[in-house]
């Protein structure tokens, strides 16, 4: 079985704009690479510390216009992506997971999000 079958919900690419912020003892901010109603995945710099297997999320736009606070997050997989960057020497992580316990105002503003920040499908 693929990725994509395991997966309930449709994934959409994010434009830029749209950040994930994990708090907790290990804090990490990336920008959103892609998004659905049940997750999503985000690059971040590679300090050597990484989030725990769940954590408190919050999603936001760059120009402050959105939040979504108090959401909880479970970690997939934290992988190295560092490929992706061929000529930079910054370490880059590529962080996926599961969101959870969303209330239904959350989930309401969670799909406004993906309508406003995420590309057309082709």
């Amino acid at each position: 079985m693929t990725e994509a079958e395991r997966r309930k919900h449709k994934r959409f690419r994010s434009k830029e704009g749209a950040y994930a912020v994990l708090s907790g003892p290990v804090s990490k901010i990336g920008q959103i690479l892609d998004i659905c109603r049940g997750g999503l995945a985000f690059r971040y710099i590679d300090i050597g510390d990484r989030p725990r297997e769940t954590c408190v999320l919050e999603i936001l736009r760059e120009d402050n216009a959105f939040r979504l606070k108090n959401v909880g997050f479970k970690i997939i997989s934290d992988l190295d992506a560092s490929k992706d960057f061929p000529f930079s020497t910054i370490p880059m992580r590529r962080c996926g997971g599961q969101l959870t316990g969303l209330s239904d105002r959350q989930i309401y503003d969670l799909e406004y999000l993906i309508e406003s920040l995420t590309e057309p499908e082709a």
